[in-house]
């Protein structure tokens, strides 16, 4: 559903009127509208958010993640823009993240966290324009295949905007003293998992935003 400014300034002059006539309650009876207040509908609430989605293009977000679809959403799952999945790590609750890019309909790139285990949301920051960017890069042990950390080597390395996947991985690989290596590498987003063959290691390449 796409609005008019002129739409937009309707929604939000019956959205007040409401939340006046509701007051401190919050809940009542279909029945107990006033006659002259039309209700704003879900659709029409998701219409004005991306309305002012896209002429405020704001400096951080709070949005709705549909991992199946690969979407950043509205509440009600209109779409904000298409997700890039990063590395997936745990907070200091046990819970579950997961480092998002979001290449919003603005036309903006946004970074942030998805809270997976905590529900299907995500707080994005946009990205500023910039010649370089930063990469993190930690090297350690493996038990039963995940990350051990009983030991740990770590390196930041600084590259320009655009370069290849071949260059982070060479300058990553050098660093961590694994020029020669051989192993599988995966792309996650702009993030990369290296496992040498024949060894229980595993180097981390992840985007500083």
């Amino acid at each position: 559903m796409t609005i008019t400014a002129e739409t937009a300034n309707d929604i939000r002059s019956r959205l007040s009127a409401f939340a006046e006539w509701l007051g401190d309650r919050t809940s009542y009876q279909p029945s107990e509208v006033p006659a002259h207040l039309k209700p704003v509908t879900n659709e029409e609430r998701s219409a004005l958010e991306i309305f002012e989605f896209l002429r405020d293009k704001p400096e951080r977000y709070f949005l709705y993640i549909s991992r199946d679809k690969g979407l950043a959403t509205t509440w009600t799952g209109d779409e904000l823009g298409r997700v890039t999945f990063g590395c997936t790590y745990r907070d200091n609750f046990g819970g579950e993240r997961v480092a998002i890019t979001v290449h919003a309909i603005s036309g903006d790139t946004y970074h942030g966290t998805y809270y997976k285990s905590s529900g299907d949301y995500a707080r994005v920051k946009k990205a500023k324009a910039r010649e370089t960017f930063t990469m993190d890069v930690e090297f350690t042990d493996t038990f039963g295949g995940e990350a051990n950390y009983s030991w740990v080597k770590r390196a930041t390395l600084t590259f320009p905007v655009g370069a290849s996947d071949r260059a982070i991985m060479r300058a990553a690989k050098q660093a961590m003293g694994l020029s020669t290596v051989r192993g599988r590498l995966d792309k996650h987003g702009d993030s990369f998992d290296f496992r040498p063959y024949r060894s229980a290691t595993v180097m981390f390449v992840s985007t500083r935003h």
